[in-house]
C-alpha cells in the first residue's frame, strides 16, 4: 500500500484557517497535517475547526503541535508537559494519534551527559503518560540538527511511541548529509517532511539543490510504512507552490517504488 501523503497547513498558518481548509478541499488536498497554531496561538475553537474539516471533506491525520523543550530539567520542563497535555487533548478531539513535536532549542555546544539524561527521562515519562499517542520529534533547532544527537536520544528512550519526524532539508540546512542522517535514524522514523532547498533558502519540493530521490528509494527499500507531509516555506505563493509540490511528491514516491 502506498504511504499516506499529506499537505501541511504549516505553509498557511498565517492565513484564515477556514479559507485554507476550504481551498485545500477544493484542490483535492483532503489528507492533511494540521498545524495547531490557529488553536493554540489564535484561539480558534476546536469544535469550529472540526466543523470546517467536515464541511470541506478534509481529514487531519497528523497534528503539528506547538513549541516544547524536552531538554529542560525539572522544574522548567513542567511548562512543556502542560503544553503537551493540551495538545494531546486536541489530538483526541480530532481523532488523531500522531503528534509532531520538537526536541527543544538546546544548542549543540550545550549538549552534555546531564542534558541527555534529562531529555531521556522526559521522553520516557511522556511515553508513559500518553501511550495512545505517537510523538514524532522533528529535527529543527540546535542540537536536534545533529543526526547523532537525535539517534543518541531516541535509542536510549527506545519506546514505540517516541519516534522521529525526519526532515531531510532541515538537516542539510544545518550542515548534515541526508544519507548519513538516514542511515543513523531510519529505525526510528515514523513521519517524513518533504520540501526543497535552493541556495540556502527553503523552496518547493522537487526543485532546488538537494535531490531527495535517493532518500525515498532508501526508505522504500527498508520497508518504510510511515507517512509523508509536504511543506512549502518559500517566498512565493504558498498555495500554488504547495500544490505543485504535492504533485511532484506523488510522482517521486511512485518512482521510488512506493
Amino acid at each position: 500500500m502506498a504511504p499516506r501523503l499529506l499537505a501541511a497547513t504549516t505553509s498557511h498558518k498565517t492565513e484564515p484557517l477556514g479559507t485554507v481548509i476550504e481551498v485545500f478541499g477544493r484542490l483535492g488536498l483532503r489528507d492533511i497535517e494540521l498545524n495547531l497554531h490557529h488553536v493554540l496561538e489564535l484561539g480558534e475553537a476546536p469544535a469550529e475547526v472540526r466543523r470546517m474539516l467536515e464541511a470541506a471533506g478534509v481529514r487531519a491525520w497528523v497534528l503539528a503541535g506547538g513549541w516544547c523543550d524536552f531538554f529542560h530539567p525539572q522544574p522548567a520542563v513542567r511548562e512543556t508537559f502542560a503544553s503537551i497535555a493540551r495538545q494531546v487533548e486536541l489530538a483526541e478531539f480530532f481523532g488523531v494519534d500522531l503528534l509532531r513535536v520538537f526536541f527543544g532549542r538546546l544548542r549543540f555546544d550545550e549538549y552534555s551527559a546531564d542534558r541527555r539524561a534529562a531529555i531521556v527521562e522526559n521522553l520516557t515519562r511522556l511515553s508513559d503518560r500518553h501511550p495512545a499517542i505517537t510523538f514524532v520529534f522533528e529535527n529543527h533547532d540546535g542540537a536536534s540538527l545533529v543526526p547523532d544527537v537525535c539517534r543518541d536520544v531516541l535509542a536510549r528512550v527506545d519506546r514505540p511511541n517516541i519516534r522521529m519526524n525526519f526532515d531531510p532539508i532541515n538537516f542539510v540546512r544545518g550542515g548534515a548529509g541526508v544519507a548519513h542522517a538516514l542511515a543513523l535514524l531510519q529505525p526510528f522514523i515514523a513521519h517524513v517532511h518533504l520540501k526543497g532547498l535552493e541556495q540556502g533558502d527553503y523552496c518547493e519540493f522537487g526543485v532546488g539543490d538537494v535531490d531527495l530521490a535517493p532518500m525515498l528509494r532508501g526508505l522504500c527499500a527498508a520497508g518504510y510504512g510511515g507517512s509523508f507531509s509536504v511543506e512549502y516555506e518559500g517566498r512565493f505563493d504558498k498555495t500554488t507552490r504547495l500544490y505543485q509540490s504535492m504533485r511532484r511528491a506523488r510522482a517521486a514516491l511512485e518512482t521510488a517504488g512506493f
